[in-house]
């Protein structure tokens, strides 16, 4: 699920939404899970993004829950190390599936029932993230399954896989001096 929009706009029932899917719901299954995975000797695998690492103007909500997500994923894998528990996360980029078509749905849902001077304000903006994201490569799914099956069945798995062209060039610009990454994301994303 993403959660998409000017964060001013962004109502906080769809805001409260995604921290729960993607924060809270991974920390109750983590919770719950623990005896059996310690028991079984096994690992926890978690699904992140590249977003989590450089935020995306306009997809505030999926940044910070995918960043709050790898700083539970981080703390665990070194609370559960004394029992050889690997904590991996997986960082997807974009991929072809149906979350984006859903996403954009949902925010145009939103948007229009925000008050048309303030949503007017992002109107070129919004424009321009839409034929980017309209352009976007997607890569087949297969790539992050591919991904999970190495995690779980790597005798020692990375902390991190990342998966996809554009999500090495995110975590590759989340390196940059900040006001630089600002500059770039702004050319980039036509936001200029």
């Amino acid at each position: 699920m993403i959660v998409q929009g000017p964060l001013e706009l962004v109502p906080e029932a769809e805001l409260r939404r995604q921290f729960e899917v993607n924060v809270y719901g991974p920390a109750n299954v983590m919770r719950a899970f623990l005896p059996l995975v310690r028991k079984g000797k096994g690992r926890i695998v978690n699904i992140s993004a590249p977003t989590a690492r450089t935020a995306i103007p306009f997809l505030a909500p999926i940044s910070a829950s995918k960043a709050a997500l790898e700083s539970l994923s981080d703390a665990a894998r070194v609370e559960l190390a004394p029992w050889d528990i690997p904590v991996v996360l997986i960082q997807p980029g974009a991929m072809a599936t149906a979350i984006f078509d859903k996403a954009g749905a949902a925010a145009r849902t939103a948007l229009a029932e925000a008050p048309a001077e303030r949503r007017t304000l992002y109107g070129k903006q919004l424009e321009a993230l839409d034929k980017m994201l309209a352009g976007q490569r997607l890569s087949p799914v297969t790539a992050v399954v591919d991904a999970i099956v190495r995690a779980v069945e790597a005798r020692r798995p990375r902390p991190r896989y990342v998966v996809g062209a554009d999500a090495r060039a995110l975590v590759m610009l989340s390196r940059l001096p900040t006001r630089l990454r600002d500059k770039l994301l702004t050319r980039t994303l036509g936001l200029a």
